[in-house]
């Protein structure tokens, strides 16, 4: 796969999926982000997409298993659901196409988008609308932005932040919403060959690593300052966003 050899790809999907897992275990979210940002040193970024995809769903899958009430979330988070997959089946055969640079470009855009928005401590449990159409909305907004940069997470954190759900709560329903969209994902990949039969091995490689990750994430949640963390790790996205956008437009 381009340069890489067997080991070298099993070695950086480990290790990226690794910290990816962790990140995840004490944020919630983040692993396709951090996974698409590492691999985006070694692969490119069609590539990236197609690796990151099975970590992803795994990961999802487990915790989502994990949750609390997991079908009163299904009940009360279908809109979301069904916006988000309608639009992943459209974008998501649309990655291929539009090449690495685009990518690029619509990746770092929604990292940094994403960055801008944290930063600011935007209130935006402060918008009063109907709830079913705010999950149409932000349904829709995940399956666009997702389908061609495996990103699910800004328009995610932001409806959930409209809610003003508990961290827990925020954590479960999360994992719902990525795990649901990875399937009409894997579809639109596996047809325009992003994702590949030959990435599989590489891919539940990686999966493993993020559920290792995900542990130690977990445990270690209550251990540090989330306040801290959530700077370095905007710090580090400020990086990847800025790098991938500057790829894009002058390589």
């Amino acid at each position: 796969m381009e340069h890489l050899n067997n080991l070298d790809l099993f070695i950086i999907m480990s290790v990226t999926y690794f910290i990816a897992g962790i990140i995840k275990g004490i944020i919630g979210i983040g692993l396709p982000t951090t996974g698409m940002a590492i691999l985006c040193f070694f692969v490119n970024p069609i590539t990236a997409l197609g690796l990151n995809l099975i970590p992803m769903t795994i990961s999802n899958l487990w915790q989502f298993y994990r949750a609390d009430n997991r079908l009163q979330i299904i009940k009360e988070y279908k809109y979301f659901v069904i916006s988000i997959i309608g639009f992943l089946l459209i974008s998501s055969f649309f990655a291929a196409k539009i090449g690495n640079q685009l990518v690029s470009a619509i990746f770092g855009s929604m990292v940094l988008l994403f960055v801008i928005t944290n930063s600011l401590s935007i209130k935006f449990e402060k918008i009063k609308v109907n709830d079913v159409k705010l999950q149409f909305v932000f349904g829709g907004l995940s399956g666009l932005i997702g389908g061609i940069t495996s990103l699910w997470a800004l328009p995610i954190t932001i409806y959930l932040f409209i809610k003003d759900v508990s961290p827990k709560h925020f954590v479960d329903v999360s994992g719902f919403f990525i795990l649901m969209g990875c399937f009409p994902v894997f579809l639109g990949y596996y047809t325009t060959d992003v994702l590949s039969n030959e990435m599989f091995k590489y891919g539940l490689m990686g999966a493993l690593f993020s559920l290792i990750g995900f542990y130690i994430g977990e445990k270690i949640r209550g251990g540090i300052k989330k306040d801290l963390f959530k700077k370095l790790l905007l710090i580090f996205f400020t990086f990847i966003a800025i790098k991938m956008i500057f790829d894009a437009f002058f390589k």
